[in-house]
């Protein structure tokens, strides 16, 4: 665990120790993992809505794009669309 290894270190450089010295390599990345599902894979897109409909989506809170991804696919799905 890279955290642990991390309080291990400066456990050790503050009793005077030699700390492990930590590699980029060796640290948590962010974003996607690596190997991800390609099928879950999302494209970027550009559309026109609203300005209404758009403050409208994002005052919903927080993972309002999940939400009108799950709308659209729902429509699809159901041959509304």
């Amino acid at each position: 665990m890279p955290v642990t290894d991390l309080r291990t270190s400066l456990q050790q450089a503050k009793s005077g120790q030699f700390a492990v010295v930590h590699k980029p390599d060796d640290l948590r990345r962010r974003g996607r993992p690596r190997g991800a599902v390609a099928e879950a894979r999302k494209v970027i897109t550009a559309f026109r809505l609203d300005t209404d409909v758009l403050y409208g989506l994002r005052a919903s809170g927080k993972g309002w794009q999940t939400r009108v991804n799950a709308l659209l696919r729902e429509a699809v799905e159901q041959g509304r669309i």
